[in-house]
């Protein structure tokens, strides 16, 4: 008997002993359905209830996308739009309501999955679900499955090391103001800015003042349809605008920290 069946099977005698199913928080990658994890693939045709959520502005789940080929034809698939808001009250309204629609399967007996792009533990939607969860019904079994980030992704298409030796990495959002990123800039080695396309313009120019242009390269849309690699800012002219964008900063000397802490 498969895994899959065994999973099928064991469903309603779960429900009938009372337990509750499990939730999974499944980071599906950078795009690119071939970088799955394999745990992740076999999770993802396992569980009968899938959840995806989708941006305001976004009209298809690039999640769903993603991981279809995997999906069997009695699988349910349930979508809920995540809340892009800096209102609290209005964001902790969304997923206390995303949490009750979880809750509904999962008491069931029934096991279900929430799909993140990238990782499922680096900016991702899966823990507000997880937090309102949690108030609702704290003993929820919950496993959550890492994915390959896009910043790893991007940089292994430039082949281009994020860290060597004793170097350090800031992972940080463009949009932190520029304050915040001339800090992170002036004192690490090596930076991912993620978010960049609303703040690119900016971003270039900071660049350009701290003398990294040469340092940085620019990314936009791994491992998807319309994917564009630029290596050095320094050289760029115009570069396509869009959400999933981002620019890995790095120093010029390949083993610097490791040279200097030698001396």
């Amino acid at each position: 008997m498969s895994t899959t069946e065994q999973e099928v099977q064991n469903q309603p005698a779960r429900c009938q002993a009372g337990q509750g199913g499990k939730l999974y928080g499944i980071g599906v990658g950078p795009g690119a359905a071939d970088l799955l994890t394999l745990r992740a693939a076999r999770l993802l045709g396992e569980v009968p209830v899938l959840f995806v959520p989708r941006g305001d502005a976004v009209d298809e789940s690039r999640a769903l996308s993603i991981i279809s080929p995997l999906l069997r034809g009695d699988q349910e698939v349930r979508s809920f739009t995540a809340p892009m808001t800096r209102d609290r009250l209005a964001r902790d309204q969304a997923w206390a309501e995303a949490a009750a629609q979880v809750r509904s399967v999962l008491n069931t007996g029934r096991d279900a999955a929430f799909l993140t792009l990238g990782d499922s533990t680096l900016y991702s939607t899966f823990f507000y679900l997880l937090e309102a969860l949690h108030r609702q019904q704290p003993s929820v079994a919950v496993e959550t499955v890492p994915g390959i980030t896009s910043f790893s992704a991007a940089a292994a298409l430039l082949n281009r090391a994020l860290t060597v030796g004793q170097e350090g990495l800031a992972v940080v959002p463009a949009t932190r103001g520029a304050a915040y990123l001339r800090q992170v800039l002036t004192t690490f080695e090596n930076v991912v800015l993620l978010k960049v396309g609303p703040v690119l313009d900016e971003v270039q120019a900071l660049l350009a003042e701290l003398g990294r242009l040469d340092d940085a390269a620019y990314v936009c849309r791994c491992g998807m349809p319309g994917q564009f690699l630029q290596e050095s800012l320094a050289s760029a002219a115009e570069l396509p605008d869009d959400y999933f964008s981002l620019i890995l900063v790095r120093h010029g000397g390949l083993n610097g920290a490791d040279d200097e802490g030698k001396k």
